[in-house]
């Protein structure tokens, strides 16, 4: 198969290069000095999953000189990105083509589902993290769970999505198939929107949030207001009730991932556009349009927007 990455940051970069390394067809596409490094020098990945240098990649800069048709996009751009980016592919995909959504928050499927369809569009469930250390070289921080991968509609072939998940665990990155995988993805963003924006706002590891028994109460009443929209959405979460996740979150989660620096504290430190509108923001548009009461993940938006405003 010939994949093709459109976004080549942290994540993008480890899924990409990891195949490239086991011999898989894979070229890039992005849009930032990360990918003009690449071109230059090849991409180091880092980190907990060791030291890797994968030279002779296909890495482009934009999509102007981008040639013929691919069988796998593996999309990993930001969420307010998706609908743009996923357009600008349309050049390169065929009627067989499959995109996997490996990117945070809600809303990305049914972006890409517009231009592709639900037959082609497949959701994946990433809880690993990684960040771009420097130009050229993206670090592998922290790892929670396999990724996981399913069709959201059902449409997708079994045997198709199959083949991509033995691609991933072959190239080194825990992955296995999912009948459930909206539920699995909701269950990221519970991890998302309890810890993403609170280390931004506080500027700490995602450990340190443990820390203070108000922050804690914080995250509890963001998972409450979660469950309470997933409910009257028609949402099958896998955990219980509100405390069964919370419990999970610290007992499990939290432990592996504790020196984990947010990926909007991230952004918000390179002058970027956070995700907020794609994890809590979501949480609060869902709530308004569902009659669901969401204050606190009303305000958490409301300040991570704030704190944006200040670099622009």
């Amino acid at each position: 198969m010939k994949y093709l990455v459109m976004g080549a940051g942290a994540l993008g970069s480890v899924f990409g290069g990891l195949l490239a390394e086991k011999g898989r067809d894979v070229t890039f596409v992005g849009l930032d000095d990360h990918l003009r490094a690449i071109q230059d020098r090849g991409l180091c990945i880092t980190g907990i999953w060791g030291d890797h240098l994968i030279r002779d990649i296909r890495a482009h800069y934009g999509t102007t000189h981008l040639k013929g048709v691919f069988d796998v996009v593996l999309l990993s751009v930001k969420s307010y990105l998706t609908a743009d980016v996923i357009r600008q592919t349309l050049p390169f995909v065929s009627p067989d083509t499959l995109v996997f959504s490996i990117q945070n928050g809600l809303g990305n499927w049914e972006a890409i589902a517009d231009v592709v369809g639900w037959d082609r569009t497949v959701g994946a469930r990433v809880i690993f993290g990684a960040e771009i250390s420097s130009p050229g070289t993206a670090r592998v921080t922290v790892y929670a769970d396999k990724v996981l991968l399913g069709s959201p509609s059902g449409e997708v072939p079994v045997q198709r999505i199959q083949a991509v998940c033995d691609d991933l665990n072959h190239a080194g990155i825990p992955s296995e198939m999912s009948d459930a995988i909206e539920g699995s993805l909701w269950g990221k963003v519970l991890y998302n929107c309890s810890l993403n924006p609170l280390g931004a706002i506080l500027n700490v590891p995602y450990g340190s949030l443990q820390d203070v028994p108000d922050v804690l109460d914080v995250m509890r009443r963001i998972i409450e207001e979660i469950f309470a929209v997933a409910k009257k959405k028609g949402i099958a979460l896998r955990y219980g009730s509100p405390d069964e996740y919370y419990r999970f979150l610290v007992g499990t989660q939290l432990p592996p991932t504790s020196t984990h620096r947010s990926s909007m504290l991230q952004d918000m430190e390179l002058g970027r556009r956070t995700e907020i509108d794609a994890l809590n923001g979501a949480i609060s548009r869902y709530g308004k349009e569902l009659a669901v009461p969401t204050p606190v993940n009303d305000v958490i938006t409301a300040i991570i927007k704030g704190l944006e405003s200040r670099s622009e």
